[in-house]
């Protein structure tokens, strides 16, 4: 593992694990820094997209770390700001879901996430590319993007996950599951609903793309193509026990480009956050980021 000198930390300080013993649970991991001899600078977003302009600050400043502490959004806007460099980013889970932190296999603990700075390695991966907003997780395209929309911010605050459930069930009566047009490196498919995904995780103890691999070149997307919103009670419990695949009305593909047609109504979401609306063009971009992830067991 490289020595690091410099390191800035950013953090978002409305992140579900940092709004209770915040400044104790900063301390902690400054504590665990500073023993490997780490001089850490510690910055707080203040807003939407502030977290993007802070990484980038970071790299032009020169720091030779990056650590992001918070949810999956504000790890996208981290790497929003620091693709295409050579600094690393050191994740420090302490958002809601944390998919990225299960996909690499991250310790709940942030103290233990910190340790990686000292036993972790560097791995270069590449990342999916919206428009200019690169996504190191999923796009989901329709109803989840729907129901972030839904999400009260203060119910996700306290209740975490269940805020999900919350605005997923009321988003099963109230969404019209609309048909969307996917061009598919180059093969043209339909769905009221898709993921586009480099995760296997999806959120809670859900895979929907449960071949796709962080470190591959490609994304796994699945279709869902049914607007029958009862219809999707089954889905649900097919993608509960993995067995959504062997659906007629679902497909899972390979790609790497993938292009959205449809309503200007159907959103988009990236990382778990509200960007867009259709349509819009997905692709794949390699080398652009350098993760610290841990250490095979064996090794």
């Amino acid at each position: 593992m490289p020595r690091f000198s410099r390191a800035v930390l950013i953090y978002n300080p409305a992140a579900r694990k940092m709004l209770r013993a915040r400044s104790e649970k900063l301390q902690d991991v400054l504590h665990i820094l500073n023993s490997y001899r780490v001089n850490v600078e510690v910055v707080a977003t203040r807003g939407p997209n502030d977290a993007s302009s802070l990484a980038k600050k970071a790299v032009d400043s020169g720091c030779d770390l990056i650590i992001a502490a918070g949810g999956d959004g504000t790890i996208n806007e981290v790497i929003s700001g620091m693709a295409k460099s050579r600094v690393p980013l050191l994740v420090i889970p302490a958002g809601t879901a944390n998919v990225l932190a299960k996909e690499i296999g991250l310790p709940k603990v942030l103290t233990k996430s910190a340790e990686l700075i000292k036993t972790g390695k560097i791995q270069r991966i590449s990342l999916g590319k919206v428009d200019d907003r690169y996504f190191v997780l999923m796009a989901g395209v329709g109803v989840d993007a729907g129901t972030i929309a839904a999400v009260n911010p203060r119910l996700k605050r306290w209740l975490g996950e269940g805020s999900f459930w919350i605005a997923g069930f009321k988003q099963l009566f109230q969404y019209d599951f609309p048909s969307f047009q996917l061009t598919i490196d180059g093969k043209v498919e339909n769905a009221t609903f898709a993921v586009i995904s480099k995760a296997k995780n999806y959120g809670g103890p859900f895979q929907i793309t449960f071949r796709a691999d962080l470190f591959s070149d490609q994304f796994d997307v699945c279709l869902f193509q049914s607007r029958n919103r009862w219809r999707y009670l089954s889905y649900l419990w097919h993608v509960t026990w993995g067995k959504h695949s062997s659906l007629d009305d679902v497909k899972y593909l390979k790609a790497r480009t993938v292009e959205v047609l449809g309503s200007s109504n159907i959103q988009v979401q990236v990382d778990g956050e509200l960007i867009a609306t259709l349509p819009q063009k997905f692709t794949i971009e390699t080398d652009v980021l350098s993760l610290v992830v841990p250490r095979p067991e064996h090794s």
